[in-house]
């Protein structure tokens, strides 16, 4: 279903947001959801481009045993599945964002050693 302004809300009132970008966190969620983007790309999409819910998908069983967002989970009285994959997409979301951002650095590096 992908990440949606209604699972932003969800996950800010819940403090997932603050999950996400602690510095002790983000370059975890960050790396796994590159593995869970190749995985996606290599198992799902046989190469292509995989969309936003296939990586969603693959990053799901990694975060079933990630302790740090148990923990979240408990203290923060969000234990429900709905969470957990609201939480998927908003990685998902972020990771796409910074790849993005990094595919246009290259691109624009790429271009200015060409001058």
């Amino acid at each position: 279903m992908g990440y949606s302004e209604a699972k932003k809300k969800d996950l800010e009132a819940k403090n997932f947001h603050r999950l996400f970008e602690h510095r002790n966190h983000k370059p975890k969620w960050m790396v796994i959801a590159e593995k869970a983007y190749t995985y996606a790309k290599d198992a799902i999409t046989e190469g292509r481009e995989p969309l936003p819910d296939d990586i969603s998908d693959a990053l799901l069983p990694i975060l079933n045993k990630d302790d740090d967002l148990r923990r979240h989970q408990k203290e923060n009285r969000a234990s429900s599945r709905k969470y957990k994959e609201a939480f998927a997409d908003y990685i998902v979301h972020e990771f796409l964002i910074e790849k993005s951002r990094r595919e246009q650095a290259n691109v624009a590096n790429a271009e200015q050693r060409q001058h």
